[in-house]
């Protein structure tokens, strides 16, 4: 494989394992519906700010959030309308896969 695959893969790679979590699919979840700080974060995930803060940091380190600061208040949202689409093909595989997941779709 040339160098620029495995560059490209290793990146890839990383971005998988910022979602391989539960707590950061479920950032990613409210965060295509609106931007939130972290205490909306923490509330809507009933997790401390300081676990919801390390979960932001490692989606922010993969590319997939970012942040603005609006006065003292720090906003995230979404880098790409496209990343949503990360969990909508998951979502796919779910439903080829639907015998063996059947439980989950009732």
């Amino acid at each position: 494989m040339a160098n620029d695959d495995v560059a490209k893969n290793e990146l890839r790679a990383n971005i998988l394992k910022a979602l391989a979590n539960l707590t950061r699919v479920c950032i990613i979840e409210h965060l295509q519906d609106s931007p939130y700080n972290v205490t909306q974060l923490s509330e809507l995930l009933k997790e401390s700010s300081s676990i919801t803060s390390r979960h932001l940091n490692v989606l922010k380190q993969a590319g997939l959030i970012e942040q603005e600061k609006r006065g003292t208040t720090v906003i995230y949202s979404l880098t790409s309308k496209g990343i949503p689409d990360i969990l909508h093909s998951v979502d796919e595989v779910i439903k080829m896969n639907y015998e063996k997941y059947r439980a989950f779709f009732p």
